[in-house]
């Protein structure tokens, strides 16, 4: 397995550019159900290059997008420059060092990266840097259906044949894998009250968008490849055309949020 501090070296650039955005009701939804204004502050935990800071930052005061690859935080700024979005701050750190004062945020989010962090670490943490009432959003993202039929999972079993039997990041395809469920660990800390939202996306994909993609993950970032990128583009493009000699896929899918609270103490 190659190490993680090396799984996304190179990607940034391609994650800006091609991953899959979120859909827009969730962010409406986020707002609407943190009660979240202009006056308050969230945190973007794994922010990668900001898809998620950079839209809630028009609906809050301030964001604090976190990640620890200056590479992806280095194309987060010049990303909020671009869009002319002046009140997030992009910070290198992991977040299991992350220090900040006591009751600083209303909101936690944490998309597609909580599986790479010491979960139970980073939810004591946030019991500390959240406000009484915040929450914690942890986003994940699950395929319903793919057009052509089985392009996708053919994609994904080519390239763990590609790297001789077994993904960078081991026998699944995007990070390690854990026994406890993140809703399991969500439950067991400080913010054990949970509600589910699921959102739905539709994605249209030419082939070089999917390869750009690939470059943005962890299963083919440029460092990853190394010297066997163009032996990769090759064989993914042979796989991709015998679904669809047109080039385009279509990709369906949901996005699932847990939002977890402190339980209310009752007072009757």
């Amino acid at each position: 397995m190659i190490a993680a501090s090396e799984l996304f070296r190179g990607a940034a650039p391609y994650y800006a550019r091609h991953a899959v955005p979120y859909p827009e009701d969730f962010f409406r939804s986020l707002v609407r159900v943190c009660s979240l204004s202009n006056r308050s502050r969230a945190l973007d935990l794994g922010a990668g290059t900001g898809q998620i800071g950079i839209p809630l930052a028009r609906s809050v005061a301030d964001v604090l997008a976190v990640d620890p690859s200056d590479e992806m935080v280095q194309e987060g700024r010049r990303m909020a420059e671009v869009l002319g979005v002046k009140n997030i701050e992009f910070r290198v750190s992991i977040s299991e060092d992350l220090n900040e004062p006591m009751s600083s945020f209303d909101v936690a989010i944490i998309a597609g990266a909580f599986h790479y962090m010491d979960r139970a670490t980073v939810l004591a943490k946030l019991a500390q840097m959240l406000k009484l009432d915040g929450c914690v959003a942890i986003l994940s993202r699950k395929l319903n259906r793919s057009e052509p039929k089985e392009w996708y999972n053919a994609m994904l079993s080519d390239i763990k044949e590609f790297w001789g039997g077994s993904f960078p990041t081991g026998p699944v395809a995007f990070g390690p894998v854990h026994t406890v469920s993140s809703q399991e660990v969500l439950r067991a800390s400080n913010f054990g009250e949970i509600t589910k939202l699921r959102h739905y996306y539709e994605h249209h994909w030419s082939i070089d968008d999917l390869l750009g993609f690939l470059y943005s993950t962890s299963l083919a970032a440029p460092g990853t490849l190394g010297p066997r990128r163009d032996e990769f583009a090759t064989r993914i493009r042979r796989l991709l055309l015998s679904y669809s000699p047109s080039g385009f896929f279509v990709e369906q899918g949901q996005v699932t949020t847990l939002l977890g609270y402190r339980p209310r103490v009752r007072t009757d």
